[in-house]
């Protein structure tokens, strides 16, 4: 009984200290009298038990108010708990996700990042035309992007995760079954259909992964997981040139199939957060409770007035309020609302211009090379070595615009200007030095702009419609990327060199330059324009301000 009193007795003054719970210290101590008999034994194990509980609980309270009132000047560690938690948004899990992310991407895009080699290759091993050749690259490109129409909706419906498992598998078994290649129409198939279906089903939901996890620092996330692609362009090259002068083409294919297995082993980390299920269970919910309350006021409103007016347009109203409750949050008509957002569009032709540039680029870059007087193995060197550039540039400039030093539609915009003047100035590269100078920089162009669509499109559309509106982005550029193997036959093949091919995707990329920049003043002269966690889309600012009755 004493030795319960003086531990009541230390809980007291320990909250005393931190000025809280004094009063409950007595109220225990009181109770112990109450349980207690003459000889100062608590004569009940029940009521020792509830005490005891009551003390523990007191002295936890006690303990973590001291900390509080201390500042909680604990240890390095606890500093660091506060800093960056432990679960959440931009916490510790979630960089281990985006990490995670970064190697899936790193093995599950290798086989576009190494298109510049395979047509090289493919060229050599099966003596094909140029036109022959470029058909699987392209549609390596093209079907990756084009993915985006089943990738999208399934991620939206079904979450990222799966998607990305089966989409990795997919993808290493088209690059093992080329092993049984024996022209480039079965590479067409296995290379430009089956790889690139696994690769975008991948590539197209894992930046959906990044926008769940972060919210402060997307920028720098989605870089870092889009540098697994850049560290592709740094390895897989290299790993097929050996591969292939040890064993042969069709044999380094099957080895580079076996090692990109790893895709579906680094998939299966790439979780929902918990912490956005419960927020999009409870929109859900909200979202079904104000549409059954709507259906009926409307039910009741419409009775009333067919009742007094007889009015035979009634049953538009209610079709329309039940079109109006199909649109839960996660169902694929809400999905189809980001077609509604004009930015939506603003970033298809970026992404477009984007793509179709890219893939020419990455394509043709060692090819190009080539024509200048460089041999095939500087040529691979080059683009392998430019991927550093393109690395830097996707981990520094987004991660200065998440810390606001410049948003990240001007970055977008000053990215586009350089790139689409770098293009057309690539054709006056003549020599070993210039040809290395001019891809380091419009590898940093790329690896600085890849970063924003996927960031962009969650910033105008919210997190819960990113899946759909990314995947239908990648999709639209997917479609104009079918025609391409007819552009680079006829540019290489009868008008005999890629300088005028490159100059027309400069000339794509400025287009989307100067539409940026008109979106940059009007964005700057618009008062109310920015987006927050209330809102969640640029695009909805406006009607969100509505019902706040701002203006």
């Amino acid at each position: 009984m004493y030795d319960l009193l003086g531990q009541a007795k230390l809980a007291h003054e320990v909250q005393m200290i931190c000025q809280f719970g004094w009063f409950q210290s007595i109220l225990l101590a009181e109770e112990c009298f109450l349980h207690s008999d003459e000889s100062g034994q608590v004569h009940s194990a029940e009521c020792r038990g509830a005490i005891i509980q009551k003390l523990v609980k007191l002295l936890n309270q006690a303990s973590t108010l001291a900390e509080k009132k201390n500042g909680c000047a604990t240890s390095p560690t606890s500093n660091a708990r506060k800093g960056i938690p432990r679960y959440g948004p931009d916490s510790v899990h979630s960089w281990m996700t985006a990490g995670a992310c970064a190697l899936a991407t790193f093995f599950g895009v290798g086989g576009r990042r190494s298109s510049g080699f395979l047509y090289v290759a493919i060229l050599d091993t099966f003596g094909a035309t140029r036109t022959q050749a470029a058909w699987p690259i392209i549609l390596l490109g093209g079907v990756l992007l084009l993915t985006g129409l089943i990738a999208g909706p399934l991620a939206h419906r079904y979450t990222p995760r799966p998607v990305a498992i089966v989409g990795g598998f997919i993808g290493a078994l088209g690059l093992m079954v080329s092993y049984f290649a024996t022209n480039t129409e079965y590479l067409v198939f296995s290379l430009g259909i089956v790889h690139s279906i696994g690769s975008g089903m991948l590539f197209v939901v894992i930046p959906t992964v990044i926008n769940e996890h972060f919210i402060r620092y997307k920028g720098l996330a989605m870089g870092i997981n889009f540098a697994g692609a850049t560290m592709g362009t740094f390895v897989f090259p290299k790993f097929l040139e050996l591969t292939t002068n040890h064993y042969g083409f069709k044999s380094a294919l099957l080895l580079f199939g076996a090692l990109c297995l790893n895709a579906v082993a680094f998939s299966l980390f790439l979780r929902q957060p918990s912490w956005l299920k419960k927020k999009l269970k409870e929109q859900k919910d909200k979202q079904a409770q104000e549409n059954k309350l709507r259906s009926v006021t409307d039910t009741a409103g419409h009775t009333a007035k067919a009742s007094r007016n007889a009015i035979p347009n009634g049953s538009t109203d209610g079709h329309a309020s039940a079109k109006k409750q199909e649109l839960v949050p996660g169902s694929f008509r809400h999905g189809l609302t980001v077609f509604s957002c004009p930015m939506f569009y603003v970033v298809m032709y970026s992404y477009i211009a984007f793509s179709f540039a890219f893939e020419c680029y990455i394509s043709l870059l060692v090819d190009f090379a080539i024509d200048r007087g460089i041999s095939v193995s500087h040529a691979v060197t080059v683009l392998s070595t430019s991927s550093v550039a393109d690395l830097v540039g996707r981990l520094t400039l987004p991660a200065l615009a998440d810390r606001g030093y410049f948003t990240r539609q001007s970055l977008m915009t000053i990215s586009f200007v350089w790139m689409g003047s770098l293009y057309i100035m690539l054709p006056l590269a003549e020599s070993y030095a210039v040809v290395f100078a001019m891809a380091t920089a419009i590898a940093f162009c790329i690896g600085t702009t890849v970063v924003l669509f996927s960031v962009l499109c969650a910033e105008y559309v919210g997190i819960e419609r990113v899946s759909m509106a990314y995947g239908m982005v990648s999709a639209s550029a997917g479609m104009t990327s079918l025609g391409k193997p007819l552009v680079i036959g006829y540019f290489r093949d009868k008008v005999g060199s890629y300088d005028n091919l490159f100059r027309f995707c400069g000339s794509v990329v400025t287009l989307g330059a100067i539409i940026w920049i008109v979106v940059h003043i009007k964005l700057w002269a618009t008062s109310k324009h920015t987006w927050t966690l209330d809102n969640g889309t640029l695009c909805g600012s406006h009607e969100a301000n509505a019902k706040k009755g701002q203006p």
